[in-house]
């Protein structure tokens, strides 16, 4: 059995099944394949095309499969439709020999029909466009419906067939490299990389960049997460909050944009706030002081404390779904309208911790107006004393802007700049 076929369905059922995170599983069994790359691209593949894959299965079989079977189909088909390098004949094979593994024998001729129907069927999309959209592009008919209402059809349509991006886009950690130095590093390693606009590189991932990241000489941030930063304008003597900070990246950049700062990271969990102290030792960020607290309740401590609070708020994700495809698995619109809640909750005490005169920069990875401009706007319209301050970044805005993902790196992001008078 090719042991990254295996591999790949280990993941794919704890992800399936089990509700696993796929980048923290894929992260741990790395080291063990034959082939990173293919292993990288079943796991990631098959989730990107889930909901296109269901659709294909319906038509392929009188009733749903269940458990580990419909597992296995999925990966099987997703290498039979999408991946054309490898032979069909040792795909259905491989497919087959999973179901000894997984001590489904008896189910071997059913799945070796089903795929052997795969190859030779031409699967037609729905006659409905909102539907064929949906597994067109293996997005969920539910935000299929959002992303029309907000953004029309043409702009719709557009978000959904964003290509997945390869690159990771990384940036030097200011206190061990500059810029300059850091590419002549690159360089040297003779690694292909594209400078950024955003002051960093986007680079194919491999040993070399893992051993930078390793000693923190780079760390990996994305284009619109760096944007975050530099929309606080951070400024030496700021005491600063951020609010859910877990894994950290944003605090330790703030970290670096100002010599003379003093940052408090929170997270609602231990285990998070262990993550960022973990970041801030490998950054060497020893102005940080990371503590456990629950944002979307008010401390009474912090009320006014602070020069610049940042509210990144956990949110829906789907602005990095690209990255991330099991974003998409098990969400509902209910999910979204409870995030909401506990947006406003988050956004509210923000403003509360911060000085008069201070600012709070409000952000989320994800593109619907429930979590972004929906939740600004109800606190610009019950509070009088906030309002909007125009971002100094790189992109034309009046004091928020919607980042959607582009085929240039950017990834799905909500920021808005708030100063409390």
């Amino acid at each position: 059995m090719n042991k990254d076929f295996r591999l790949a369905y280990d993941i794919l059922d704890k992800v399936f099944r089990e509700g696993a995170y796929s980048n923290i599983l894929l992260t741990e069994v790395l080291g063990k394949a034959d082939n990173r790359s293919l292993l990288t691209k079943l796991v990631y593949g098959t989730l990107e095309k889930n909901i296109t894959l269901e659709y294909y299965i319906s038509l392929l079989c009188n009733s749903k499969p269940t458990g580990k079977i419909y597992v296995i189909l999925k990966l099987g088909i997703f290498m039979l439709k999408f991946m054309d390098s490898l032979p069909a004949h040792a795909i259905v094979n491989e497919m087959v020999s999973l179901t000894t593994y997984i001590r489904k024998p008896n189910l071997a001729g059913f799945v070796n029909a089903t795929l052997h129907n795969a190859i030779e069927k031409d699967f037609v999309l729905p006659k409905d466009e909102k539907l064929a959209l949906s597994v067109q592009y293996s997005v969920p008919l539910w935000l299929v419906n959002c992303l029309f209402k907000q953004y029309k059809r043409e702009k719709a349509i557009s978000i959904m067939s964003t290509e997945s991006f390869d690159l990771e886009h990384i940036r030097g950690n200011s206190k061990k490299v500059t810029n300059q130095e850091l590419e002549k590093i690159l360089t040297n390693l003779k690694l292909d990389f594209t400078k950024s606009n955003y002051g960093g590189f986007f680079i194919k991932n491999n040993g070399e960049v893992r051993d930078l990241f390793d000693k923190g000489i780079i760390t990996y941030q994305s284009p619109s997460s760096m944007l975050v930063c530099n929309a606080c304008s951070v400024k030496n003597g700021d005491n600063v909050l951020d609010m859910c900070s877990s894994p950290g990246g944003k605090a330790v950049y703030l970290s670096e944009l100002a010599s003379n700062i003093k940052i408090t990271a929170c997270d609602i969990y231990p285990a998070r706030v262990d993550k960022i102290k973990e970041y801030c030792g490998r950054m060497n960020a020893s102005n940080i002081n990371a503590v456990v607290m629950d944002g979307s309740r008010e401390n009474k401590d912090l009320l006014g404390k602070f020069d610049l609070v940042l509210c990144d708020s956990p949110c829906s994700g789907f602005g990095v779904a690209r990255k991330k495809p099991d974003i998409y698995l098990n969400k509902s619109y209910k999910d979204i309208e409870a995030l909401s809640e506990i947006q406003y909750k988050l956004l509210n005490n923000a403003i509360n911790y911060t000085k008069t005169g201070g600012h709070i920069v409000y952000s989320t990875c994800t593109i619907l107006r429930e979590e972004n401009y929906n939740i600004v706007g109800k606190i610009l319209k019950e509070r009088n004393d906030v309002k909007l301050e125009r971002m100094d970044i790189p992109c034309e805005n009046e004091g928020f802007i919607q980042l959607l993902p582009d085929n240039n790196g950017l990834d799905g992001f909500f920021i808005a700049r708030l100063i409390k008078c």
